[in-house]
């Protein structure tokens, strides 16, 4: 009972601190509120309201989010039509929040625009109807500049928030996705390398075996037979003693080379890795070899000892094969983290043999990057050159290009995807902000008042008499908020002045049943005074 009791606890930790989290900007402007009643109210309502929607969010995702886009709309544009001013930010802030966990969680980014589209759309009747009721004719055109205003609001705090969560998810998602499939690249790959180098190896060691290793064995058998044979001269008995022991160091060499066709890393203990030696044998059998070495470092790595040796006498052999008569010159720089190792030959001399090529770069270059270095081999100054840098931490450099293009691939397809879902959202916040400010532009450039025109207005003036005198729109704003309260029942007008001073910023024009009632300068100062 305890371990559930705990397990549910666990469970249910996060939305309990989700809550918490939602209810901190909820109770600060509670706060503010001075009517008692009204302020535990809203309290009571709204910590109702989040703790619903927590709860509920897991089953009605995109329904909790578009609720409190609703709510913020709902209280931007009805309850204070001015979305400019908003009369309450908590719900904001709980849209905000909930359009990041709807990014992280909720895969359809179609359902979502398109449900966030339907909240929206929706506000703008509900805008024009709210202003029109307060601000008469010219509401039409406020409703429709706050609901831009609001739109693009909504577009920052709501939909900026769920991209975020959105490519978060994608990220997620596809770098999983990508991984897998880099990882599952990165087994079948080196599978095939070892299936392919299994192949090779067993075909050769089966070779030698057969042939070699066979026929060794009988001359070995037959050079011991004639050393141990009393009929023989003296003379034939020593021959015969180094007959034998000739056939005994070719068969070393055989174990040698067997030895090469181990697994990389099991290499014997005794296998060569003496390049003077090498280059001297390859000058006894009559190749032109220069030989160019600077001294090493103390503790050269075995492993890149070996891998240099190696690259030294597959460049020998490749020279020999393809390149008969041709000079060659092999050169080992040794440097403070890598040695370098160069085999170049010129042009050949004599006509290579007919040969076909083996399979010896190949695996050479498999084995210098497993030591995390590179081989390069290519023509270079009218000859053939074969140059390997092989660094002395001696780090595998296992990653198949597949893998990394798989992964380069992954990072490409979050970039496509994102770029997807912010391509409807930017458009719609670019039409939307073009509209607004023409809409601003054609009402700025229509509500100034004349300093004239207002001197000749009489206060007591029907309003018949007065409009035709007016700029056709109004100061886009709610300036009322900020000045002191108008005569009870009164409908005030707002209009730059003509010549605005801090003692005449705009004018404040107010009826009561269809006759001017209040004809005021507003300076600047009101405007601080009342935003304070």
């Amino acid at each position: 009972m305890g371990d559930r009791s705990l397990s549910a606890l666990r469970k249910r930790w996060p939305a309990a601190v989700l809550w918490a989290g939602l209810m901190v900007p909820l109770v600060l402007e509670a706060m503010t509120v001075g009517d008692a009643v009204l302020r535990w109210g809203e309290l009571i309502a709204g910590g109702l309201v989040l703790g619903a929607a927590v709860v509920l969010f897991d089953r009605f995702q995109v329904a909790t989010l578009g609720l409190f886009v609703a709510a913020a709309m709902v209280l931007a544009l009805v309850l204070e039509p001015t979305a400019t001013h908003p009369g309450r930010v908590w719900p904001f802030v709980a849209a905000a929040v909930f359009g990041y966990l709807v990014g992280r969680r909720v895969d359809q980014a179609r359902s979502v625009l398109f449900s966030l589209a339907i909240v929206v759309l929706t506000g703008l009747p509900v805008s024009v109807l709210a202003d029109s009721s307060v601000r008469g004719g010219f509401g039409l055109l406020f409703g429709l500049y706050d609901w831009f205003v609001l739109v693009l609001v909504l577009l920052v705090v709501v939909v900026l928030p769920w991209l975020v969560g959105r490519y978060r998810r994608l990220r997620a998602e596809l770098a999983a996705a990508g991984w897998e499939r880099a990882a599952l690249l990165e087994r079948q790959q080196r599978l095939e390398v070892d299936q392919a180098r299994l192949r090779e190896r067993a075909r050769i060691a089966q070779d030698m075996h057969d042939s070699l290793g066979h026929e060794w064995g009988l001359i070995a058998l037959r050079a011991a037979s004639f050393e141990v044979a009393a009929h023989l001269p003296e003379r034939q008995r020593v021959l015969a003693g180094e007959l034998r022991a000739s056939v005994a160091d070719a068969t070393e060499r055989l174990r040698e080379i067997i030895g090469m066709l181990r697994p990389d890393g099991d290499a014997a203990p005794d296998e060569r890795v003496d390049i003077a030696a090498l280059v001297e044998r390859a000058l006894d059998a009559g190749l032109d070899v220069s030989w160019e070495s600077a001294e090493p470092p103390e503790e050269l790595p075995p492993a890149v000892e070996r891998a240099a040796h190696r690259v030294v006498q597959e460049g020998l052999t490749n020279a020999a094969k393809h390149a008969p008569g041709a000079a060659v010159t092999v050169r080992l720089e040794h440097h403070a983290d890598r040695t370098v190792v160069t085999v170049a030959n010129g042009l050949p001399t004599r006509k290579p043999d007919e040969a076909a090529g083996g399979y010896g770069l190949v695996g050479l270059a498999e084995r210098v990057r497993l030591l995390g270095g590179t081989l390069d081999a290519g023509p270079q100054d009218s000859g053939f050159a074969l140059v390997a840098t092989l660094p002395h931490d001696a780090r595998p450099n296992d990653l198949p290009a597949g893998t990394e293009l798989v992964r380069q691939r992954t990072r490409g397809e979050v970039r496509r995807r994102l770029i997807e879902v912010i391509r409807m959202p930017v458009l719609v916040g670019v039409v939307v902000a073009v509209l607004g400010m023409a809409l601003y532009a054609l009402v700025g450039a229509n509500n100034t008042l004349d300093s004239a025109v207002y001197e000749r207005i009489p206060v007591g003036a029907a309003r018949s008499d007065v409009e035709p005198q007016l700029p056709p729109f109004q100061i886009l704003g709610d300036p009322e908020r900020m000045l002191p309260a108008p005569p009870e029942g009164a409908e005030c007008r707002h209009y730059w002045s003509s010549e605005q001073r801090d003692d005449q910023l705009f004018f404040r024009l107010c009826f009561v049943a269809d006759r001017l009632v209040v004809k005021e300068p507003v300076p600047r100062s009101a405007i601080s005074a009342g935003s304070e």
